[in-house]
């Protein structure tokens, strides 16, 4: 008979959701074989976490004292009802305000602080539905640039997480006003880079290649010379370059402008860097 340690029966816990005496009594009738505990208990009814999806959860957003150091987080659940749970977001804002000031660039890496991990580890079989640390972000400002964060909650308080959370560094001064703004539009708009300078080769190649294709397939272009063609591909590339690109998109509140004219009505202001979660947009779905 082999040894059941703690360990296993952690692992079991968290993989079922199951008490600790009945897991241990799993890996007592299995031998001390983890999947074939999981196995057993699964003909019982029990369904294994491993092979649910966390499709749901919240974006949680912190800076820390001082206001160089943020951090914007995703943590996932099965339900939504589940995400909506206090000890879900107190679990959400812990793990947003220890990245923020953790040197980890990962969840592993945040969650590898024993007593963190212990903590996560508790709320999870608490709420008893599969929990998943799915990523984070951390940003150190440079000195004096501003971090502002915004989480998209209506009708609930920033610290309560949401479906939508942004976090931008900005340069300059008197900048928080424009950070808010900028955030609450990037959440609208989710452009994918800050300036054209950012979008990589490939993407370009491919945009291309798929405008060339289309514009030799529209009927309007039959005919037209090489040239005509290569301009309508290249004011249609800078029509995606719109989309995509943040300072490139018309300003939500005001779409007679770009939000690089925005910025330039802050005497000074630059926009830095951003990042932008949405729930679940990581999590790979159950087929069928």
């Amino acid at each position: 008979m082999a040894a059941i340690t703690a360990g296993m029966v952690a692992q079991l816990r968290e993989r079922t959701g199951l008490g600790m005496m009945e897991c241990k009594k799993a890996l007592s009738e299995t031998d001390g074989d983890l999947e074939a505990a999981v196995e057993l208990l699964r003909k019982k009814g029990v369904k294994d976490k491993g092979d649910r999806v966390a499709g749901e959860g919240l974006i949680m957003a912190y800076i820390a004292d001082g206001g160089t150091d943020g951090a914007l987080v995703e943590l996932n659940s099965e339900t939504d009802f589940v995400a909506r749970n206090d000890d879900f977001k107190g679990l959400a804002r812990l793990l947003a305000e220890k990245s923020a000031v953790h040197k980890g660039n990962t969840p592993d890496e945040i969650l590898a602080d024993p007593g963190l991990k212990g903590f996560y580890d508790e709320t999870v079989r608490t709420i008893g539905e599969k929990i998943v640390f799915g990523r984070m972000t951390r940003f150190n400002a440079a000195s004096g640039n501003t971090l502002v964060t915004y989480v998209h909650n209506p009708g609930g308080p920033q610290t309560d997480g949401g479906k939508i959370g942004v976090m931008i560094e900005l340069s300059g001064a008197n900048v928080a006003e424009l950070g808010r703004e900028v955030a609450m539009h990037i959440s609208f708009a989710k452009p994918r880079f800050l300036s054209s300078d950012d979008v990589d080769a490939a993407t370009i190649e491919k945009e291309t290649k798929i405008l060339t294709e289309q514009t030799a397939a529209d009927p309007k272009m039959a005919g037209k010379p090489a040239q005509v063609i290569e301009g309508a591909v290249k004011g249609r590339l800078n029509k995606f370059l719109g989309e995509i690109v943040l300072l490139n998109q018309p300003y939500i509140r005001d779409d007679k402008k770009t939000v690089a004219q925005l910025v330039k009505e802050t005497p000074g202001a630059a926009l830095v860097r951003f990042v932008c979660f949405q729930v679940g947009e990581n999590v790979k779905k159950a087929e069928g």
